[in-house]
């Protein structure tokens, strides 16, 4: 399950939107939302395009993804 207020943080942090998360990582807008809401999983083609835009650490990626 997603920490969805933690990843929601690193997002707004790095000066993002959801919207443009979900651009980036070549997602609909609709299914990023479903994802961080936990309505579906992030698959690990996804975490790994998240990782590299936010610049996730090791212990980022384990709190946000591997709850």
């Amino acid at each position: 399950m997603t920490n969805t207020n933690k990843l929601k943080a690193k997002i707004v942090e790095n000066g993002l939107t959801m919207a443009m998360l979900a651009e980036k990582t070549n997602m609909s807008k609709a299914s990023m939302s479903q994802k961080i809401n936990n309505k579906f999983s992030f698959s690990q083609s996804d975490i790994r395009a998240i990782t590299e835009l936010l610049k996730l650490s090791g212990e980022e990626i384990r709190e946000i993804f591997l709850n």
